[in-house]
């Protein structure tokens, strides 16, 4: 049995693969969490106003991830992105590590294993730095907490109300931990419906009220206790995390972590079915509750892993314990085999999460450059910007220059979200009527924006005659308008994305964003170029054969033949 712990090494090894790579938050959220640190710590004061935007910059707004933000900025102050990078690592396997040594201590080595692996493919649908990871480790804490108090008394189950205070100031998902502990309150009321008057019973109550009370500890008081109930009423953007696996999927997209979550599910109620005596009413009410948070929305997909982990791995125990016995009268090869299937399973999975992300690490800030060039030249606003782009020119420009958007939609009035913003990228009046209002002098943006209204307004801004593209990468893109106090770097810089050839990456990962920005706006030439650059790092690659064959015989190019028969020969149907 020790000997077979060695196992518990396979789970770790994933784990840590998993979240062991460059860091891309900068991209999305990181940076604007770091300056907003800074600026808490500046003025011991939370923001509580879009201190970012030009266009509302008095627009209400409760941060719930400000602790988190502190935490981030003086991580980065004394150790920088090293510091950064390691403190999501501890954050995400002490997380872990708490549920797994409950289940450990209760299971049998094989199947927990296996049911780790295939839980952790459900976590690694969250891997970036984010302010969740803090709500990650509180909540298997208070998990574990839980089910230690339902087995024999603790006075560990008081924990949960600092526990509670602290997770109200460091992510939105505080509420989450109310709800854990009401269940387990259902779960010992009906057990101890006849003698509701126990310690046990009353310590249990005491601590859920408390902890209701605790979420008043924010600097929003009551506002702050109830915002995540109200956070989207006033979200006029649609974001991917916030969607339902299954609408991303009728989109396209094949994430791992459905496949996965598909898998734990079934095991766990599956599980939970056949050894229904032996499970207790709070495993029910976990595992339901849980699932459908998980349903509701992918980035919730983490909740699902931490709270329900314990209930799936005891569960998963019973219901093989049979077989376990089986194992353990037979001979050593038995075990040996079902030790080598697990291992081998363990090999496939490292495999693909290794072809899925880049492991290693580094800090990989797609707009660097672009805001270098910005800053070297002096450049000025009022900018406008897009979405996904609006956090890191915080980061790198506040407060010399404030954004028109950023990534958080409940910083925003809905309607502007809906009838400016998102209605003026897709009619090229209605955004010169809204550049005159706000006076647009530059224009950055992030062409890898792949929704429609992004994709045309690329393609109408590189046409505008009253803008020059200035800078282009694989990720970004700057314009100015052609004003005066615009001329010299105009002249200097100044090209026509549609018409003039920009120097190709190397990198497989850069051409294929500078194609799609190519196609997006229809220069065929480039996007051969590009084509082609592709076809060097990976000259058998079927896509890239069939799109340079379709490319070419669209435009006529004497070239078609040729690439249509060297399709026809490396990937025939």
């Amino acid at each position: 049995m020790r000997l077979l712990r060695l196992l518990y090494i396979l789970p770790v090894t994933i784990l840590f693969i998993g979240f062991f790579h460059p860091i891309t938050a900068y991209n999305q959220d990181l940076g604007r969490h770091l300056i907003t640190g800074k600026i808490i710590l500046q003025t011991l004061h939370v923001p509580s106003i879009n201190l970012f935007s030009y266009t509302f910059p008095t627009f209400p707004f409760i941060n719930h991830h400000w602790g988190s933000e502190i935490i981030f900025y003086l991580t980065k102050a004394f150790s920088g992105d090293i510091g950064l990078f390691i403190l999501s690592l501890i954050l995400i396997g002490l997380a872990w590590l708490t549920i797994f040594q409950f289940a450990a201590k209760r299971a049998h080595p094989l199947p927990l294993t296996l049911l780790a692996i295939i839980y952790l493919r459900v976590l690694l649908e969250r891997t970036d730095l984010r302010p969740e990871l803090f709500s990650f480790l509180i909540l298997s804490i208070m998990v574990t907490i839980l089910y230690q108090y339902r087995e024999h008394f603790t006075k560990l189950i008081y924990l949960l109300i600092p526990l509670e205070v602290l997770w109200a100031n460091l992510h939105i998902y505080f509420p989450i931990g109310v709800l854990v502990i009401l269940l387990f309150v259902v779960d010992d009321l009906i057990i101890h419906r006849r003698n509701l008057w126990t310690k046990y019973t009353k310590t249990l109550l005491l601590v859920f009220i408390l902890t209701g009370v605790a979420t008043l500890f924010n600097p929003h008081f009551i506002s702050g206790a109830t915002y995540p109930l109200r956070v989207f009423q006033n979200y006029g953007y649609t974001i991917e995390e916030n969607q339902t696996p299954f609408f991303l999927q009728s989109l396209g997209s094949h994430k791992p972590s459905f496949l996965y979550l598909g898998l734990a599910l079934s095991i766990l109620f599956s599980s939970l079915a056949i050894s229904w005596k032996k499970t207790r009413i709070v495993d029910w009410l976990l595992s339901i509750a849980f699932t459908l948070i998980a349903l509701s929305a992918v980035r919730n997909f983490p909740l699902f892993v931490f709270v329900t982990f314990i209930p799936a791995s005891l569960a998963f125990n019973n219901t093989l314990s049979t077989s376990i016995k089986w194992l353990k009268n037979k001979p050593p090869i038995f075990l040996i085999t079902a030790c080598l299937i697990l291992i081998s399973f363990f090999g496939w999975q490292i495999r693909t999460i290794l072809g899925f992300n880049s492991f290693g690490y580094g800090i990989r800030e797609d707009g660097k450059k672009a805001l270098d060039f910005f800053k070297e030249n002096n450049i000025s606003g009022p900018i406008f910007n897009n979405f996904d782009i609006g956090s890191y020119i915080e980061y790198r420009l506040y407060p010399s220059e404030k954004i028109f958007i950023d990534g958080r939609p409940e910083a925003y009035p809905s309607q502007f979200i809906q009838d400016t913003y998102i209605k003026m990228q897709e009619d090229p009046s209605l955004f010169t009527k809204v550049s005159k209002n706000y006076e647009f002098n530059s224009i950055i943006f992030s062409h890898t924006d792949q929704t429609p209204w992004a994709e045309k307004f690329i393609r109408d801004i590189t046409l505008d005659p009253d803008w020059s593209t200035v800078y282009l990468d694989p990720t970004m893109i700057i314009l100015l308008k052609k004003l005066p106090q615009n001329n010299t770097l105009i002249q200097k810089y100044g090209f026509s994305p549609s018409s003039d050839l920009f120097p190709l990456p190397h990198d497989e990962r850069g051409l294929r964003l500078l194609g799609h920005f190519y196609g997006s706006i229809g220069a065929t030439t480039q996007l051969g170029k590009v084509l082609q650059g592709l076809l060097s790092i990976s000259p058998n690659d079927c896509s890239t054969l069939r799109n340079l064959s379709s490319l070419y015989n669209q435009t006529n190019n004497s070239l078609a033949p040729l690439y249509t028969q060297r399709l026809n020969m490396t990937c025939p149907l």
